[in-house]
C-alpha cells in the first residue's frame, strides 16, 4: 500500500507530495506548532517587568563600589549585581506567568529550553569575565561593564532569533553601546560605569514601555 505519491517534472524533479504517513504528518504539525509558538511566545511576556528591570539596573548603577581594592568591596560588588539580577529575573518570571494566566497560555514550555540555550553563552561569558575581573580588578577597571554590556548583546541577539523582532534591536543596540563604551577614554564625561545605567536602566526601561503599551503590560 503506497504511502506517498509524487509528481514530477519531464526532468525528475518532484513537483508537490501527498503526505499519508501517520508518522510524518505528525512531525510537520510538530514543527508547525513549533513555529507558532515562535511568533506568540513574546506576546505573553510583561512589558513592566522590562521597566521595573531597568529601575533595578540604574540602581545598581549607582550603589556598586568603584573600587575592588578589598575583599568587602569585591564581596559587595558581587552580591549588589548578583541581587540585582535575581530580582529582575523573578520579577519577569512572577510578571510572565500572571500575563500568560489572562489570555490562558502556558508562559513557559518547551521552548524555554530554546531560549535557554541560546541565552546561555553570553551570559556565561560575562559571568567568566566578572569572576576575571574579581581576580584583577586593575585589568579591566570600569571597562568590565563594557564586557557585561557586549555579553547580554550577545545573548539578546541570540533570543531574537526565537522572539519578537523589537528584541533583536534592542540587541543590535547593547551590542553599539558595548563597543562605545570600551572606547571611551576612562576620565570621558560620560563614562562606562553611567552607560551601564542608560543600557541596562535606559534601556530595558523604553523597551519595556514600548512593549507594554503595543503588546499590553
Amino acid at each position: 500500500m503506497p504511502g506517498k505519491e509524487t509528481k514530477f517534472h519531464p526532468d525528475g524533479r518532484p513537483i508537490f507530495r501527498i503526505v499519508t504517513s501517520a508518522g510524518e504528518a505528525e512531525e510537520h504539525l510538530r514543527v508547525i506548532r513549533q513555529a507558532m509558538e515562535r511568533s506568540t511566545k513574546h506576546s505573553t511576556l510583561s512589558g513592566l517587568s522590562g521597566v521595573l528591570a531597568g529601575c533595578f539596573a540604574i540602581a545598581a548603577a549607582v550603589l556598586a563600589p568603584t573600587d575592588l581594592g578589598t575583599l568587602h568591596e569585591k564581596l559587595l560588588f558581587v552580591a549588589l549585581w548578583s541581587a540585582t539580577l535575581v530580582l529582575a529575573l523573578l520579577t519577569d518570571v512572577v510578571l510572565t506567568k500572571r500575563r500568560a494566566a489572562k489570555f490562558g497560555k502556558t508562559a513557559f514550555s518547551a521552548l524555554g529550553v530554546h531560549l535557554a540555550r541560546a541565552v546561555a553563552p553570553g551570559l556565561l561569558a560575562g559571568a567568566g569575565i566578572t569572576l576575571f575581573h574579581l581576580m584583577h580588578p586593575e585589568a579591566l577597571g570600569t571597562y568590565l561593564y563594557g564586557f557585561w554590556i557586549l555579553c547580554y548583546a550577545v545573548a539578546l541577539l541570540a533570543i531574537g532569533m526565537f522572539s519578537r523582532r523589537e528584541v533583536s534591536i534592542m540587541g543590535w543596540a547593547f551590542l553599539g553601546a558595548g563597543i562605545i563604551a570600551l572606547l571611551l577614554p576612562a576620565n570621558f564625561i560620560i563614562g562606562p560605569r553611567a552607560l551601564m545605567a542608560v543600557t541596562f536602566g535606559g534601556f530595558h526601561i523604553v523597551y519595556g514601555a514600548w512593549m507594554g503599551l503595543k503588546y499590553g503590560w
